[in-house]
C-alpha cells in the first residue's frame, strides 16, 4: 500500500510538473502573440492615419478642369505679355525719335546761332 501511495505521489508530482511546463508555455505564447498583435495595431494605426493625410493632400490637389482653367489663363497673360511687349517696343522707338529731335533743338540752342 505504501508503494502504491508513494508511485502516485510521484505521478502525479510528474503530471503537475508536466502541466506547470505546458502552462507556462501557453502563458508565454500568448503574451507573445499579444505583444505582435498590439505592435501590429499600432503599425496599422500609423499607416491609416498616412493614408488619411495622402487622401486629404490628394483631395485638396486641384482637378482636371481647374488645372485646364489656369493653362487657358497662363496662355491669354502669355498673349497679354506679347502685346504689352510689342507696345513697349513702339513707344522705345518713339522716344528714341523724340530724343533726336531734342538733341538737335539743344545743339541749335547752344550754338547760338553762330553759324550766321
Amino acid at each position: 500500500m505504501a508503494d502504491v501511495i508513494d508511485i502516485g505521489l510521484k505521478s502525479a508530482s510528474f503530471i503537475l510538473s508536466i502541466a506547470a511546463v505546458v502552462f507556462t508555455w501557453v502563458r508565454t505564447r500568448g503574451k507573445a502573440v499579444d505583444g505582435r498583435l498590439h505592435e501590429g495595431s499600432k503599425r496599422m494605426d500609423s499607416l491609416e492615419a498616412r493614408i488619411a493625410r495622402l487622401e486629404q493632400t490628394v483631395h485638396d490637389m486641384p482637378g482636371r478642369d481647374e488645372t485646364h482653367r489656369l493653362e487657358l489663363r497662363l496662355t491669354e497673360m502669355a498673349g497679354s505679355m506679347s502685346a504689352m511687349s510689342a507696345s513697349m517696343s513702339g513707344q522705345n522707338e518713339i522716344l528714341a525719335r523724340l530724343e533726336r529731335v531734342v538733341t538737335r533743338h539743344e545743339d541749335h540752342l547752344l550754338e547760338g546761332g553762330r553759324n550766321r
